[in-house]
């Protein structure tokens, strides 16, 4: 069992609305711990658990038969690695990886599942937020089809920025390349002239931002479609017409 106020934003609201529904939910939640590159659920595979990420990132990655590795979405504080296989019957064709460590409540499918079925107020929340992931899953499309390496890597650096709220990220150049779908040579490219421009300096597997605004120059337009603020603000007005 966790606390009565969840860092979730998902749950929060879920306990806002529904505090009686909310407490029973507890029993059945675990906290868990989020390490850096733990797979939390594999592609084509139904996953067991649920987990409503309260610090940290995770990412939904694609993978190809080659080894290749793409981000298509990604879950933070807001949201749920998981919906698709509490809603729907037929698992993700992604897997579900940590990118930045964190802690999150863990929950059997299900349970949540059940919830669905009872038609609770979590089961309307769940589909406002899986809205959201659809939204993430066509821009990163049009992002990864029409822009540079410079503009995704500036654009992925930023929203991930927003989503672990710090401007200083442990990440290596090798994966920044899996994350962003890029040959590491382009990604090592990319980022060096973001650095000259003043935009990032990184070193030893760490990348830091420096300047938000050169950054956000450099970066595609669908970093003002993705970003956090403005996926929240989808959220909260999904949630305002499905939840009563």
């Amino acid at each position: 069992m966790t606390a009565i106020h969840p860092r979730n934003l998902l749950l929060a609201e879920f306990a806002r609305v529904s505090p009686d529904a909310y407490e029973r939910f507890l029993v059945d939640v675990d906290q868990v711990s989020l390490k850096r590159g733990a797979v939390l659920g594999l592609a084509n595979t139904a996953t067991e658990f649920v987990y409503f990420v309260e610090s940290g990132v995770v990412s939904l990655v694609a993978s190809t038969r080659s080894g290749q590795s793409l981000e298509v979405a990604v879950v933070s504080r807001e949201g749920v690695a998981g919906v698709a296989d509490a809603l729907g019957q037929h698992p993700f064709p992604y897997g579900w990886v940590v990118q930045l460590p964190g802690t999150a409540l863990r929950v059997p499918r299900r349970v949540v599942h059940d919830h669905i079925l009872s038609c609770s107020d979590l089961h309307g929340l769940l589909m406002a937020y899986s809205q959201l992931v659809m939204h993430q899953l066509a821009q990163s499309a049009v992002c990864n089809r029409f822009h540079t390496s410079v503009q995704r890597l500036a654009r992925w650096l930023l929203l991930t920025a927003e989503h672990a709220e710090s401007q200083r990220l442990e990440l290596t150049h090798e994966y920044l390349a899996q994350m962003v779908g890029a040959p590491r040579s382009a990604v090592t490219a990319a980022a060096s002239a973001l650095r000259k421009d003043g935009a990032i300096d990184y070193s030893r597997g760490v990348v830091t931002i420096c300047s938000e605004l050169r950054l956000r120059r450099a970066a595609c337009e669908c970093f003002d479609g993705l970003s956090s603020s403005r996926l929240d603000r989808e959220r909260r007005s999904s949630v305002a017409l499905i939840v009563r």
